[in-house]
C-alpha cells in the first residue's frame, strides 16, 4: 500500500461525505516542511462525524477497528482515538481518528487546504499541529516539534 494513495483516498471519501476533517501527526509534519516518515495516517474530526467517517472509509478496506483509545483521562490533556485498520495480504495501515474534544476542542477551527495532483487535503495548520504535538510530549512529537520549530531560524 502507498501511504500517499491512501492518503488522498481518505481525504476524498471524507470530503465526498460531507466531513469535515484535518490530516494532522507524521504526515502534517512533513506537510508543514518537516521531513518524517510515518507507518499511519491521523486524521482529527469532531465526535458527531465519527460514524459517518467509519462508513466513508470502510469501502477504502478500512474495517477492522480497534477499542475506542483514551490518553491522559481525567487531566487536561485527555484524547480520544479511534484507531481502524486495513489489512491487504502482508500489508498494514493504521488510520488513527482523532477526536477534536477535550485537549484537542478547537483543533478544526485552524485548518490549511492544500492542492496536490490527486486532490485537495486539509490539514491542521502549522500552530495546531504544534499544540497538538506538545500535549502528546512523545519523544518522536517532542523530535517533531525541534523541526519545525527549527523552520523559524533559516
Amino acid at each position: 500500500m502507498n501511504i500517499v494513495d491512501e492518503l488522498h483516498a481518505i481525504a476524498a471519501a471524507l470530503r465526498g461525505a460531507g466531513i469535515p476533517y484535518a490530516v494532522c501527526g507524521g504526515i502534517a509534519v512533513t506537510a508543514h516542511g518537516a521531513t518524517r516518515s510515518t507507518k499511519d495516517i491521523d486524521v482529527v474530526l469532531a465526535r458527531e462525524h465519527l460514524s459517518a467517517a467509519l462508513v466513508a472509509v470502510a469501502p477504502l478496506g478500512y474495517n477492522i477497528p480497534a477499542g475506542p483509545m483514551v490518553f491522559g483521562a481525567g487531566t487536561p490533556q485527555e484524547r480520544h482515538v479511534q484507531r481502524v485498520n486495513k489489512i491487504v495480504g502482508a500489508q498494514h495501515l493504521i488510520l488513527d481518528l482523532l477526536l477534536a474534544e477535550q485537549a484537542y476542542a478547537g483543533v478544526l477551527d485552524d485548518r490549511v487546504d492544500v492542492e496536490l495532483g490527486a486532490g485537495t487535503i486539509t490539514f491542521v495548520s502549522r500552530e495546531t499541529l504544534l499544540r497538538m504535538k506538545r500535549l502528546a510530549g512523545r519523544p518522536i512529537d517532542l523530535a517533531d516539534i525541534e523541526k519545525l520549530e527549527g523552520r523559524d531560524e533559516r
